[in-house]
């Protein structure tokens, strides 16, 4: 008795879990475009590779006025051959002033920017919550950053974080501005989301190695996608 009820359970959850990659499968196939986002935690990628199943890469390149991606002109470089656009992820700092993190950015990346949007990753730590009555300050601060970002480099910029932090930080101060949702679903969002991480756990399997991704999708059609990637 006892085994076959190991047996049934068994057999539900073998049945389940086919159920739900039916239901994942269904849901991915609504979004055409898809990508991925990666840092040094990823490892080696082989980007032609990643582009047989993906159409964009970001790579992360900077973080407030000190810190730099240990792989991004690797990754770059390497990535230049693949048929896959490409963009880059500067992470946002409240410590830091817009002008000096706009300076620590411009001198790692230069001009390898790729060609989507440049992505600002927001993300609350510390005292800087919603909680915190000098947010409004700090609003301004990234908003004077998207300002020199999208006037240098004339390509957008999209703001990347969880969608507590968009509604409660970005919107009052950059209420037009193109996001992407990190902590998103596989379902169609209103403007101004363009992009929806929904796994920024996932994982490729490369050459038997498993490497640490972000899975995201593009929040659009193929004619959109053309307008946003700067490829119409």
């Amino acid at each position: 008795m006892v085994l076959l009820i190991a047996l049934l359970l068994g057999g539900f959850g073998t049945w389940g879990w086919h159920q739900w990659q039916q239901y994942h499968a269904a849901q991915l196939a609504q979004f055409p475009i898809r990508g991925v986002s990666i840092n040094q935690d990823s490892g080696y990628l082989d980007f032609q590779q990643l582009a047989k199943h993906h159409q964009f890469v970001y790579l992360q390149a900077t973080s407030g006025a000190t810190y730099s991606d240990d792989d991004f002109s690797n990754n770059y470089s390497r990535s230049q051959g693949a048929s896959m656009k490409v963009g880059v992820v500067h992470t946002f700092s409240f410590t830091s002033s817009a002008k000096r993190q706009y300076a620590h950015f411009s001198q790692i990346v230069g001009n390898e920017t790729g060609t989507l949007p440049i992505v600002v990753n927001v993300a609350y730590y510390d005292q800087f919550n919603s909680d915190n009555q000098s947010m409004a300050k700090q609003g301004q601060k990234l908003k004077a950053l998207v300002t020199r970002l999208e006037n240098t480099y004339q390509q957008g910029v999209i703001i990347q974080a969880k969608q507590a932090v968009l509604t409660q930080f970005v919107r009052p101060a950059l209420p037009h501005q193109a996001e992407w949702v990190v902590d998103g679903k596989l379902q169609h969002y209103a403007s101004p989301v363009q992009l929806i991480e929904y796994d920024a756990t996932g994982r490729l399997t490369q050459s038997g190695q498993s490497q640490a991704v972000g899975l995201s999708v593009f929040n659009g059609t193929r004619r959109q996608w053309a307008t946003f990637s700067h490829d119409d």
